[in-house]
C-alpha cells in the first residue's frame, strides 16, 4: 500500500507542478523515478517513448502507466494514472468555475491573449516541422497527408473516421508490401450519462498529443453549428491558451475543460459539472491505457508487429494533416484576423507567430516562458499604441 501511494503522490506532485504538456511531463518523471525512487534506470522512461506513440492516448497518461506497471503491476498502473490526471481536474475545475469571471473584452487583456494565441500557432508550426520527417514517408506518406488535410479540411469529415481509414489503409499497404517481398459529427448524446462514449473516441484517436485532437474539438465544441457546446473560436483559444498555463498535460485539460461544461449544461450544478470534468478525464486516457498495458506484456513483439508498423505508417501522416488543421485554426485567430489594413493581417500576431516558430525550433526558451514572452511583448505593444495615439 505505501508504494501504491508513493507513485500516486510523485506523478501527482509532477503535474501539479510542471507546465508544458506530456513531453515535460516525461522528462521530469524520468528524472524523478531514476534517480530520487531509484525504481528506473536513468533514461529508461524517455527511451519508451516511441512505444508510447505508437499507441493511442496521452504521453502523460502512457508515462505515468509504464512506471506504475513496472513498479506494482496494475493497482500501480491505476495509481499512477491517477496521480498523473487528478491535478488537472482540480486544477481547471477551478479555472472552469471562475472563467466567466475573466475580463474578456478588456483590450489590455485581450493584447495578451493575442499574444498567447500567436505563441500557440507557432509552437503547432514548429511541432509539425519537427514530425514531419518521421511522420511522411515518401510519396505515400505525402499522398496520404493530403488527402487527409481535404478530408479533414474542405469536405468536413469527421477525422475519427479518417484514422480509422487511414490505419486500415496502412495495414492494407504494410502487408502488400510484406507479402510481395519488395524489399461532420451529428450529434449522438441524448444525455449526460452518454458523454464517456464521446471521450473514449477522442482517446482512440489520440495518436501524437493533445494538438492532434484540435481539428476534433473544432467539428464539436465551435461554432453554431457544433453539436455540443457551441464555443466562439476566440473562447476556444483562449481555452487552450489557459490549457498551455496550468499544470497538467493539455489534452487533459482540454478534456477537464468540456467535461465541466457539458456537465454544467446537463444538470446545471457545480458538482455535476465537477463528475462531468472527472468522467471526460477518465474516459480519455482508458483506451490508450488498455492498449498500453496490453502491449508491454510483449514489448518486443508487439513493437515488430506488422499490424502495429501498419497502424503507425497510416496514422503518422494524418497526424501531421490535423496538426496542419490545428494550425490554421489558431492563425485565423492570431495572424488572420479580419479588418481593412493589412489585407486582415494582425502585424504583431505575425512577428509573434513567427518568433514563437523559431524559439521553438531553435530550442531558445521553454513553451510557458514562450507564452509568457508573446503575451508580455503583445500587451506592451498595445501599450505603446495607446500612447502613440494618445
Amino acid at each position: 500500500m505505501k508504494t501504491l501511494w508513493t507513485l500516486f503522490w510523485e506523478m501527482f506532485k509532477i503535474a501539479l507542478s510542471v507546465i508544458g504538456g506530456g513531453y515535460a511531463i516525461l522528462a521530469v518523471a524520468d528524472e524523478v523515478f531514476s534517480k530520487k525512487m531509484k525504481w528506473t534506470k536513468e533514461g529508461e522512461v524517455i527511451e519508451h517513448l516511441p512505444i508510447f506513440q505508437m499507441v493511442p492516448g496521452i504521453i502523460a497518461g502512457n508515462t505515468a502507466l509504464y512506471i506504475g506497471r513496472k513498479v506494482a503491476g496494475l493497482p500501480g498502473a491505476i495509481a499512477a494514472l491517477t496521480g498523473v490526471f487528478l491535478p488537472s481536474i482540480i486544477v481547471f475545475s477551478i479555472v472552469c468555475a471562475g472563467y466567466s469571471l475573466i475580463p474578456f473584452g478588456n483590450p489590455y487583456l485581450d493584447a495578451a491573449f493575442l499574444g498567447l494565441r500567436a505563441a500557440l500557432t507557432g509552437i503547432i508550426a514548429a511541432m509539425i516541422v519537427r514530425g514531419w520527417k518521421k511522420s511522411i514517408d515518401g510519396a505515400y506518406g505525402f499522398i496520404l497527408m493530403l488527402g487527409a488535410l481535404v478530408a479533414i479540411g474542405p469536405l468536413k469529415v469527421n477525422p475519427a473516421l479518417v484514422v480509422a481509414a487511414s490505419a486500415i489503409l496502412g495495414i492494407a499497404v504494410r502487408f502488400i508490401r510484406s507479402e510481395s517481398g519488395a524489399a461532420k459529427t451529428r450529434k449522438f448524446l441524448s444525455s449526460f450519462w452518454l458523454m464517456p462514449l464521446l471521450f473514449l473516441k477522442y482517446g482512440l484517436i489520440a495518436f501524437g498529443g493533445g494538438y492532434v485532437l484540435v481539428p476534433v474539438y473544432i467539428g464539436d465544441f465551435v461554432g453554431k453549428t457544433a453539436p455540443f457546446l457551441q464555443l466562439t473560436e476566440r473562447e476556444f483559444a483562449d481555452v487552450m491558451a489557459l490549457t498551455q498555463m496550468t499544470p497538467g498535460p493539455i489534452a487533459v485539460n482540454c478534456a477537464t475543460f468540456f467535461g465541466y461544461r457539458l456537465g454544467l449544461a446537463e444538470m446545471g450544478t457545480v458538482p455535476g459539472a465537477v463528475l462531468g470534468a472527472f468522467i471526460a478525464t477518465l474516459c480519455l486516457l482508458i483506451p490508450g491505457a488498455i492498449l498500453l498495458y496490453i502491449a508491454l506484456g510483449s514489448l518486443e513483439k508487439f513493437k515488430s508487429s506488422r499490424i502495429v508498423q501498419g497502424i503507425l505508417s497510416g496514422v503518422k501522416p494524418v497526424t501531421i494533416a490535423m496538426m496542419l488543421n490545428a494550425l490554421w485554426a489558431f492563425a485565423m485567430m492570431s495572424v488572420w484576423t479580419g479588418g481593412d489594413k493589412f489585407f486582415g493581417i494582425d502585424p504583431t500576431g505575425l512577428l509573434l507567430a513567427g518568433f514563437a516558430t523559431v524559439a521553438m525550433l531553435k530550442r531558445m526558451m521553454g513553451v510557458v516562458m514562450l507564452i509568457v514572452a508573446c503575451a508580455g511583448i503583445s500587451l506592451t505593444a498595445r501599450f505603446c499604441l495607446v500612447f502613440l495615439v494618445a
